[in-house]
């Protein structure tokens, strides 16, 4: 997970430099806008997963309480 992490920082300057070089062309504003769609729902499924498993430690932690 760092890993991915680091990697999207090191890329968010790159995406920068070539986003100003190439300007603001219909084109480049369609596909900054697909690009911000696929990082939302990125980072929606994530966090869905975190959920998942907090739901899922918490069932483990107090399931032994109900029995």
């Amino acid at each position: 997970m760092f890993k991915l992490v680091g990697l999207v920082i090191a890329i968010i300057p790159v995406f920068v430099f070539f986003r100003t070089l190439f300007g603001q062309s219909p084109t480049m504003k369609k596909a900054v806008s697909e690009f911000q769609k696929q990082i939302d729902y990125l980072v929606w499924m994530i966090l869905f997963l975190i959920a998942v498993g907090l739901v899922y430690s918490l069932v483990n932690l107090f399931h032994p309480l109900w029995g």
